[in-house]
């Protein structure tokens, strides 16, 4: 009985058109775009600090940018 699996469930980030794992990335508070993991956590720090509890919040919403309606679906 595997304990670790990859997800068969997939998406497709609204930044870069990729598809990834559901349980790789999110969706942002803020924006609620769907988001791979990259353009969701950015770095190995928001990822731990999400994990204790943090709100996820996406890249370019922590920099104050607010995605164009072209790249929102």
């Amino acid at each position: 009985m595997p304990i670790f699996q990859k997800s068969i469930f997939r998406t497709e980030c609204d930044e870069c058109n990729i598809p990834f794992s559901v349980n790789t990335g999110g969706v942002c508070e803020t924006c609620r775009r769907i988001l791979c993991g990259k353009h969701l956590h950015g770095s190995i720090t928001h990822k731990l600090l999400i994990a204790f509890g943090a709100r996820m919040i996406c890249v370019r919403c922590r920099a104050g940018e607010t995605p164009t309606a072209s790249s929102n679906r």
